[in-house]
């Protein structure tokens, strides 16, 4: 016999646990009840459920399990044994384990499958037969969602942070049609730098909308894609890239609107003044979260938001129109000029559908304030015509502040 060495036993130890973490016999999982708000939530703590695993067994207290939450686990796929386990599932959290595929059974009412990595959705739920009525698939990297509205009784979809749910970097309002008792929307943070509805799908029920946090442009956003949204309540635009917004015809059109979002982006302070004064004639408040964020450099605070001041808007712009809108000839204006310009992102130039457009580069970075008040540099035009004067201002300027120190 050749006599092993420590490390090749070493070795051996560790094929042979493997060998074990493979087998039928260590592939028992039990949860504990916990009482969590008015439900009984059967949690599953620790669980490694990995490809090679077959037959594996959930079990939990005896009695009626209805809802499920997995914490501190990884599962590299969905576990079918989990749904023989509990047939009466109503709901399931399975948050941070790695999920790449998400199925949606039967029965089921509420799912939370944030901070994954899923890109499918397999629904053994029908039109007819639906339940589900909340979904939080926030923090994946979802493109394809075309089979979740035959979930018709859904009430809350969160798509927060799905990287790739735009196409071309638009989002399509008609993807969502069929969602008719659909209340709350969340598309915050998914890089999107167009907004369309096409077809004036109307979601009737819908009464938050939150765009915040993606590259929404003025010369994308015409307001008349949110007509058809017409029990639209909140909508939020913070911390985008505008640098106007047709609030005439937003309130007339959205008459249900109660509050909208605007901090972090890219107004003048005597536009902002307007549209702040039209919103509160019209009862429509602009909440602020973050009251005490820092403004960078070119922006100051007024009314506890950021802007642009009069001399650096017309600086660090193409001389956008500052003007609101009602769509019958009626303007008003913070007394900038105008022009007709385009945007271009990703090489896709789209002409103005609104009343505001953007200038053709070349383009200057200006710093934007977050809500933790950390700088996010976005890029606004300058006029053809005068953007090396208009450089060469900003950086006298900013030399003669740096002077006074």
């Amino acid at each position: 016999m050749i006599p092993q060495t420590s490390g090749q036993r070493v070795s051996v130890l560790l094929v042979l646990l493997m060998f074990l973490a493979s087998t039928d016999a260590s592939s028992t999982f039990d949860c504990e009840l916990e009482k969590r708000a008015d439900e009984n939530v059967c949690v599953f703590r620790n669980v490694m459920y990995t490809a090679n695993i077959t037959g594996a067994t959930f079990k939990g207290p005896a009695g009626k399990i209805q809802h499920v939450a997995f914490e501190d686990s990884t599962l590299e796929q969905f576990p079918k044994e989990l749904l023989t386990a509990f047939p009466d599932l109503r709901s399931l959290s399975v948050p941070s384990t790695n999920l790449s595929t998400l199925v949606i059974p039967t029965k089921l009412e509420r799912l939370i499958a944030s901070d994954n990595q899923i890109s499918r959705i397999i629904v053994h739920q029908t039109r007819d037969s639906t339940t589900m009525q909340e979904l939080m698939l926030d923090s994946n990297h979802l493109r394809d969602i075309s089979n979740l509205t035959r979930l018709a009784k859904l009430e809350i979809l969160n798509l927060s942070r799905n990287k790739d749910l735009p196409l071309d970097g638009t989002i399509e309002l008609g993807r969502f049609k069929g969602l008719n008792e659909l209340r709350h929307l969340l598309l915050s943070d998914v890089g999107a730098y167009y907004l369309e509805n096409e077809n004036d799908v109307s979601l009737p029920e819908l009464e938050l909308l939150d765009l915040s946090y993606n590259s929404l442009l003025t010369s994308s956003l015409n307001v008349k894609v949110l007509a058809p949204l017409k029990s639209l309540q909140i909508l939020r635009l913070g911390y985008n890239q505008l640098n106007d917004l047709d609030v005439l015809q937003l309130t007339q059109n959205n008459g249900q609107l109660k509050q909208i979002y605007l901090e972090g982006n890219h107004f003048t302070c005597p536009l902002q003044r307007l549209i702040l004064d039209h919103l509160a004639k019209v009862g429509v408040e602009a909440p602020v979260t973050n009251k005490q964020a820092q403004c960078l450099l070119g922006f100051e605070k007024q009314d506890d938001l950021c802007c642009m001041p009069q001399m650096a808007g017309m600086i660090g712009t193409s001389a956008p129109p500052k003007q609101v809108s009602d769509g019958q000839g009626n303007r008003m204006t913070d007394g900038t000029s105008t022009s007709t310009d385009s945007a271009t992102v990703h090489g896709k130039e789209r002409p103005s559908s609104g009343a505001v457009t953007t200038a053709s580069p070349p383009a200057v970075s200006v710093p934007k304030a977050t809500d933790d008040g950390k700088s996010v540099a976005t890029v606004v035009t300058l006029g053809n015509d005068s953007w090396l004067l208009s450089l060469l201002m900003l950086a006298t300027a900013t030399v003669a502040k740096l002077m006074l120190f």
